[in-house]
């Protein structure tokens, strides 16, 4: 008896799988072994100048986290620019290779020594020296001297360093794995200022003893609060109902106050998301409060919206919030 095997065609591989993480790991490894190139040539041209050795307070690896973010920036370059997203396994993958980076500089450079012993001409040993080189460890002093040995402390630095080299690089990766993405056109969507609204009135002093005063004034933060959370409100209702143009008139409204708001303790930041590829999008809106190095930004409300609303905003030329 013959029998017939019927031959099913085999199922199509999506874009997704054929993304490779190749091109990242590369781009990070050229990046890095040129920051550590860069780091073994000042250290040889300049004796008493060693970047990896800069901290803050005694603890803070400044210098060593600055290397690892310059050593890593290429891992972030070809990950936007190729639209290979940072997984946590590409980020894990990361971590190991900046480990690894580290110890073979000090490797290369250890070997580029040709080290031997007083005694017997012996070649010293990898490890032999990276504990010499630990333990020997002293703080320069105010007048420029060297302090006592750290000793078995010194230990305790390098290992500061060795996180400050790893952690540094890892910030871009980390940041980018958090940043907005889209899955179908594998690439990193772009995020556009629409407007800012005020959240708030302007800061001013009330005594506390003046419980009036501190009563109006919680009243106008809550009025204003309670303001913007409306205008919020009928903006994202013209974006679901795809009114593109009640949508943009709306924000050519808010266009003037875009300076105070900004100035305000509290304002709502409206933000398109979008793919330039495939125009899917959302409406974010976030509570931004305080300025500077306070700023604070937490999403209050989104919205999913039609492709060919978001290419009609996307397209149009608005000033970024």
């Amino acid at each position: 008896m013959n029998t017939q095997e019927t031959m099913l065609p085999p199922a199509p591989t999506s874009v997704r799988e054929e993304r490779s993480y190749t091109p990242v790991i590369i781009s990070g490894l050229i990046t890095t072994a040129l920051a550590l190139a860069g780091v073994y040539v000042l250290d040889i041209a300049a004796s008493d100048f060693n970047i990896m050795g800069w901290y803050a307070d005694y603890i803070l690896p400044v210098g060593a986290l600055i290397v690892g973010l310059i050593a890593a920036s290429g891992y972030g370059l070809a990950s936007w620019l190729s639209g290979v997203k940072i997984t946590r396994s590409l980020l894990l993958i990361v971590l190991v290779l900046q480990l690894a980076a580290y110890f073979a500089a000090q490797y290369i450079a250890f070997r580029n020594m040709h080290l031997v012993h007083r005694a017997d001409h012996s070649p010293v040993g990898f490890f032999e020296y990276y504990d010499l080189v630990a333990r020997t460890i002293a703080w320069k002093q105010d007048n420029g001297s060297l302090g006592k040995p750290l000793g078995l402390w010194g230990y305790g630095v390098r290992a500061l360093e060795v996180i400050g080299f790893v952690g540094g690089g890892l910030i871009v990766p980390a940041l980018l794995r958090k940043a907005p993405y889209c899955a179908d056109c594998q690439r990193y969507m772009k995020t556009k200022g629409l407007a800012l609204i005020p959240a708030s009135v302007r800061a001013r002093k009330v005594k506390k003893s003046d419980l009036a005063g501190q009563a109006t004034y919680e009243a106008e933060q809550k009025q204003a609060f309670d303001g913007g959370k409306q205008i919020i409100a009928g903006i994202q209702q013209l974006a679901a109902a795809n009114s593109t143009a009640d949508f943009q008139k709306k924000l050519a409204e808010l266009q003037p106050g875009k300076k105070a708001a900004a100035k305000l303790p509290g304002r709502f930041s409206l933000q398109l998301v979008h793919c330039q590829g495939c125009f899917s999008g959302r409406f974010v809106a976030k509570l931004l409060t305080g300025q500077g190095k306070q700023l604070k930004q937490t999403e209050f409300s989104r919205a999913e919206l039609h492709p060919e609303f978001v290419r009609a905003i996307a397209q149009q030329s608005v000033t970024s919030a």
